[in-house]
């Protein structure tokens, strides 16, 4: 049977420690719950982290709300937001109010949104809200109070500016004996101002005074001249810089200056309805520098300095000049509105006369006064038209003439007097021309020419218009060897201007220009004498005059039983031709 192998110990029992050590510590006294107190440290602290960080993205969001106002259902206004309360803060112009409004209406704001949103939020997220909250409205009341303290300064600025304009103007009026009112005043409206610190103080009550001094002596400067110097001697303006002061003492002695060049040139004032002569007797006097005798007048001039009077002549030419071309101008402006006006009077006239076929002295009396020129030549036409010879004759070439006088200003009105070519004496006037050289319709239309003769352009339209009627006149008015017995012809030669007349105004009117109406040019449509020919005479109407007015004169007795065509006839023992009639008319 096999032998065991034995092992025989070759230690003993001992009390040493054995040689292999253990880094287990164990204390008696803890228990298993202490064991895990620091896992349990983590997890507590790992969830209030997480718990802030939820409370803080919630608070973030809750602050954006406390910016925009509230609203209810139908669109009103039930919160005010930091927004519109910081908005309203900002425009009180006492910082106190703008503190203790946005207070207010910031405790407001907190308390709404507590009761309206924040009841599902814990304490963390209350926490987190509340410390945004206060911080955020600290800042904006710092700077709504800021801008209330701009405004403040602003109002104050603003009165203190206004009461500066108004005792500014008391100071132009009483001149510089209300300067120490002034400046008492403008102290004591700085020195009641609590907003102002004593430095600021100083500072504006000095600039207030200087820029009152300044005001008035600006003032004084440019109106009172005289006085301002004196005052300046007298150092009234001792708060004003000196720089300024000497600027303004050049001012003061230009105008004191021009002054003096106003009182000598005065008289040449003259008003433009004064004696003409008035105003040659004061440009003669100031010319020769005797000032018509006024010792005043000329020591003024003589204390002018060398280089003054130099500048007083330059001034005087100037001023002459111009007074000259006013009163000229006065003059022709005044010929003008004469002439419109006596134009439409008459014009007046001729539609009365119309109606009642005639015209009352008392309306003529009425209208142009007593100028009893105008009265006794209107007096005259009525006795014409009362007798039948108002329309008898209308000679075109004498009213082409006249109407040449009125382009060229050389007839003002319808009662003027003027000669025609040929004639000799004081002249007649248009309306004297009546029965003899014009009609009624005549001296209508020349009232009307006198009318528009102011019109722009007046004359060189006219001008134009009536070179038209000169180049076809004598178409119109037809053969020259049978004019003086053609009775026709003035009324064909007027039928003819006066067509074409009304047909150049309206083209005018139209906008359309005298050389497109005028010219006879091939495819215009705007020429006004389109139909010239239906104006030619017609040869049977002509004979047909002649042998009218050949018959109208043979009425005249020479001999007894006998006319002076029959007499004639009889000496020669033949029939008269046209023209031996026309030479024995002549004759008698």
């Amino acid at each position: 049977m096999p032998k065991l192998p034995t092992y025989t110990s070759q230690s003993s029992i001992t009390t040493a420690t054995p040689s292999i050590k253990s880094n287990i510590k164990l204390n008696v006294n803890n228990t298993p719950a202490s064991a895990l107190q620091p896992v349990s440290d983590f997890v507590k602290n790992s969830y209030i982290e997480e718990k802030q960080t939820e409370a803080n993205n919630k608070s973030y969001k809750a602050i954006n709300d406390f910016y925009e106002d509230q609203f209810d259902t139908q669109g009103n206004v039930t919160q005010k937001g930091w927004l519109t309360i910081s908005s309203e803060a900002k425009q009180k112009t006492n910082p106190t109010e703008s503190s203790q409004y946005y207070d207010t209406e910031v405790d407001k704001l907190y308390k709404y949104h507590q009761n309206n949103k924040f009841k599902n939020l814990n304490n963390f997220e209350k926490k987190a809200i509340n410390a945004k909250f206060y911080a955020t409205s600290g800042l904006l009341k710092t700077q709504a109070i800021k801008e209330s303290r701009i405004n403040l300064i602003q109002e104050n600025k603003d009165v203190d500016d206004d009461t500066f304009v108004k005792e500014s103007l008391l100071l132009q009026q009483l001149g510089p004996l209300y300067l120490p009112a002034f400046q008492d005043n403008m102290t004591r409206r700085i020195n009641a101002n609590p907003d102002y610190d004593t430095g600021t103080k100083k500072q504006l009550i000095k600039a207030y005074n200087e820029k009152g001094a300044e005001f008035l002596a600006t003032s004084m400067a440019n109106n009172q001249p005289g006085n301002f110097k004196i005052s300046l001697k007298k150092g009234v303006f001792k708060d004003v810089g000196a720089a300024e002061l000497l600027k303004l003492d050049g001012v003061a002695n230009e105008k004191i200056k021009e002054q003096k060049f106003n009182i000598l040139l005065q008289p040449l004032d003259v008003p433009l309805d004064a004696d003409p002569r008035d105003f040659t007797l004061a440009n003669e006097a100031i010319k020769n520098k005797t000032f018509g005798n006024n010792k005043e007048l000329q020591n003024i001039f003589n204390s002018l300095s060398p280089q003054d009077k130099i500048e007083f002549e330059k001034a005087y030419q100037t001023k002459a000049k111009a007074v000259r071309s006013d009163r000229n101008l006065a003059i022709l402006t005044q010929r003008e509105v004469t002439k419109v006006q006596v134009a439409q009077e008459s014009k007046a006239i001729f539609d009365n006369m119309e109606k009642n076929k005639g015209t009352y002295n008392k309306d003529l009396e009425r209208i142009f006064g007593v100028n009893t020129n105008v009265v006794e030549q209107f007096t005259t036409m009525n006795q014409k038209v009362a007798d039948g010879s108002a329309n008898k004759l209308s000679n075109f070439e004498k009213n082409d003439d006249i109407i040449k006088l009125i382009i060229n200003n050389k007839v003002n009105t319808i009662t003027d007097k003027f000669l025609l070519t040929g004639e000799n004496g004081d002249g007649k006037s248009i309306l004297e021309r009546i029965g003899s050289e014009t009609t009624i319709t005549d001296v209508k239309y020349l009232n009307n020419l006198l009318e528009i003769s102011t019109q722009p352009k007046f004359k060189e339209n006219h001008t134009a218009f009536f070179k038209f009627i000169d180049n076809f006149k004598d178409q119109v008015a037809g053969s020259v060897a049978l004019q003086p017995l053609d009775k026709s012809k003035d009324a064909r030669l007027n039928q003819f201007k006066y067509t074409m007349y009304n047909r150049y105004i309206q083209g005018l009117e139209a906008g359309i220009n005298s050389d497109q109406l005028l010219k006879a040019t091939k495819g215009n449509k705007n020429f006004i004498g389109y139909d010239f020919y239906t104006f030619l005479p017609n040869a049977n109407d002509v004979f047909k005059s002649i042998r009218d007015e050949i018959q109208k004169n043979t009425n005249v007795v020479v001999e007894e039983g006998l006319t002076l065509r029959q007499q004639k006839e009889k000496e020669l023992g033949k029939k008269l031709t046209i023209q031996e009639y026309l030479n024995l008319t002549k004759e008698q």
